[in-house]
């Protein structure tokens, strides 16, 4: 198993799931919302059900991993990401659009921390630099579906099954790169996260969910409410896709400036995007240097947060960061449902406004998190000591 083939088939998954079934929602949510004839609260009450499948997905990823494997944790989550989306492209009702989007939501959570696991054999540098790849996948995969869903217009059915097929390739790929074995022993379970900084970093890593969610649910619509038409607006997140594979110098970044740093500098820019396109959404230089700006910043302080996390427990990455997941689940699982009832009353400019608050209260619940947690988060490598040992060392 070589980073490279490792690399590939996460960035495979994480786009299918996070990029695809998770994100589409927002991508297509325009067209789905004439079909359907649905307002804020229901859109809202729709994305909040895919978080909060992400996030009861999230609590378990990390003990399936240790059970049974990367491999088969993964691909679990690649066949419901196809699975979700051929149900959400088939839907003839809200109801079954709903199961389709949830279904998409909790694929996401089965996808990405068993890749932390399968990267744990190789060395620090390396291993770090191949998370942050797959942090990226998002980005593709939000790259690959704008032009897939501007091709298809108003037949947003066709745009969920395409990428239903592109799933299922993805999980075939991971299902031959990602090695089979579990990592570590399940039997103490959650109790290896009762270390210092643990808290302070799910704390951060709720915030910065509640603060984005907004964003990636309802940006555009609030770009077609003010003046924009649908193909622009779907290019909107293409560009916020392309911008988020920078992300993969992320390891890099930690490097040179240190954890808090590198996540206070991230978590400002972000802010400043979302304030951006809620301040000028009827500009579109000003929309689509939002949408650069948010997708490179977004990806970024996230792996900053994945990275973390699997330093925290270097034993059973998976486990830390499902947990780290699921902390981020938890903020998002309240970001839409309470934006789309703000929206109602506000309307969704100030909705995305407000997002910035917590946001940038994260910087500062991270910082605490560095400061009690290992030494090793701020500065190049994970010391030797806390390397976890390789017991996956071969590709089937």
């Amino acid at each position: 198993m070589t980073p490279l083939r490792l690399a590939s088939a996460g960035i495979g998954l994480v786009g299918v799931s996070f990029g695809m079934a998770r994100y589409g929602y927002g991508l297509l949510l325009p067209d789905m919302r004439r079909a359907f004839g649905l307002g804020p609260a229901a859109l809202g009450l729709i994305g909040t059900g895919a978080y909060a499948s992400y996030l009861a997905a999230s609590a378990l990823t990390g003990t399936l991993a240790a059970r049974v494997g990367a491999r088969r944790t993964a691909v679990a989550g690649g066949l419901l990401a196809a699975a979700g989306m051929v149900l959400a492209g088939l839907a003839a009702s809200p109801w079954a659009l709903a199961a389709g989007i949830v279904a998409g939501g909790a694929s996401a959570a089965l996808c990405y921390p068993p890749l932390s696991d399968a990267a744990s054999a190789l060395p620090g540098a390396a291993r770090e630099r191949v998370l942050a790849a797959v942090s990226c996948g998002t980005g593709y995969g939000v790259a690959i579906a704008a032009p897939v869903a501007i091709v298809a217009g108003g037949a947003w059915r066709h745009a969920w099954l395409a990428f239903a097929v592109l799933a299922l390739a993805a999980t075939a790929w991971a299902a031959h790169v990602l090695p089979a074995r579990a990592v570590a022993s399940p039997r103490d379970g959650w109790r290896r996260l009762a270390r210092p900084g643990a808290l302070p970093l799910l704390a951060a890593a709720v915030l910065l969910g509640a603060g984005s969610a907004p964003y990636w649910t309802f940006a555009v619509a609030h770009l077609v409410d003010s003046g924009l038409s649908s193909s622009a607006s779907r290019a909107f997140l293409a560009a916020a896709g392309i911008a988020g594979v920078l992300a993969t110098v992320t390891a890099d970044l930690v490097r040179v400036l240190g954890a808090a740093r590198a996540y206070g500098l991230l978590a400002a820019l972000e802010a400043a995007a979302i304030a951006l396109l809620a301040a000028l959404p009827g500009t579109p230089h000003a929309a689509f240097a939002s949408a650069l700006l948010f997708g490179a910043a977004y990806n970024a302080a996230m792996t900053v947060q994945a990275i973390a996390s699997t330093r925290l427990v270097p034993e059973q990455p998976s486990l830390a960061l499902s947990a780290t997941m699921g902390a981020n689940g938890v903020g998002l699982l309240l970001g839409p449902i309470a934006a789309g009832a703000l929206a109602e009353v506000i309307g969704l400019g100030a909705v995305l406004a407000l997002g910035a608050v917590p946001v940038l209260a994260s910087v500062l619940v991270y910082a605490g998190a560095v400061r009690r947690g290992s030494a090793s988060w701020s500065t190049s490598a994970t010391p030797s000591a806390a390397r976890p040992t390789p017991i996956e060392s071969g590709s089937r």
